[in-house]
């Protein structure tokens, strides 16, 4: 039987860790204002009497709410694994 030889574990540049979760805030704080911009769009489209594109609207606003969570989720993943 064939001796199983392990390579060592990578250990993570806390600095480069501690970016991505910056940038990962920052992707975050795009989508929630893109679906604060379409839930305003379709306050407009439901005052002006068009529902249909106002629940346009909130599908995509809804879209980029679960977007901003995702990666919210990632970084908390990623703050645990630090701490």
């Amino acid at each position: 039987m064939a001796n199983i030889i392990k390579s060592p574990k990578k250990e993570k540049d806390p600095k480069a860790t501690s970016q991505k979760i910056i940038d990962n805030h920052e992707k975050a704080a795009l989508h929630h204002e893109k679906a604060a911009k379409l839930h305003h769009e379709a306050a407009k489209f439901q005052k002006d009497g068009n529902s249909t594109m106002a629940c346009g609207c909130n599908c995509k606003a809804k879209n980029e709410s679960d977007l901003a969570k995702k990666i919210q989720k990632k970084n908390k993943k990623k703050q645990s694994q630090i701490a």
